[in-house]
């Protein structure tokens, strides 16, 4: 594992979760023109439907640029969930107790996907069931989801015997 690194970025660009929200928008959308081609007032109507518009276009956007993003060199493990968290977050390995890939269960164990937790534990996933679990010292976890369990796997196997 001389120069090794694990990297892996995750979004939900072509995901089911993409096309729920096309799927829950549409009818919405429907629904506007039906109300502006029987409104009397379209002048009212396009004020509200730009809004409503605008505002579900601006929630596409945000889902589309979530992205997970993990990368493990020789020393650090480091990741960011942009663009909320723009900036990575290392933890060396001197800080961490313990690491190992596990399966989770995202809804029971940590409410869901996205960014989760509390004082003790973080839970960082896009899609899944898979993540390596941190264990970062005073009660702290961090479990930072992945799509590549077993390329990680066998990654992290080499990293902690070195």
């Amino acid at each position: 594992m001389v120069n090794r690194i694990f990297k892996e970025s995750q979004s939900y660009v072509g995901t089911w979760v993409m096309y729920l929200i096309i799927l829950i928008e549409l009818p919405t959308l429907i629904l506007l023109a039906i109300l502006y081609a029987t409104s009397e007032d379209k002048q009212e109507m396009i004020i509200a439907m730009a809004v409503v518009i605008g505002t579900m276009g601006l929630l596409i956007l945000l889902i589309l640029s979530l992205r997970l993003e993990t990368r493990i060199d020789r020393q650090n493990i480091s990741f960011r969930y942009k663009p909320i968290i723009r900036n990575w977050r290392n933890y060396s390995r001197a800080e961490i107790l313990s690491a190992e890939v596990i399966e989770y269960s995202p809804l029971t164990d940590y409410g869901g996907w996205g960014l989760k937790g509390n004082k003790t534990t973080k839970a960082y996933s896009v899609l899944g069931d898979e993540g390596l679990l941190l264990d970062v010292g005073e009660k702290k976890k961090i479990m930072i989801g992945t799509m590549k369990s077993k390329e990680l796997t066998d990654f992290m196997k080499d990293w902690i015997e070195k």
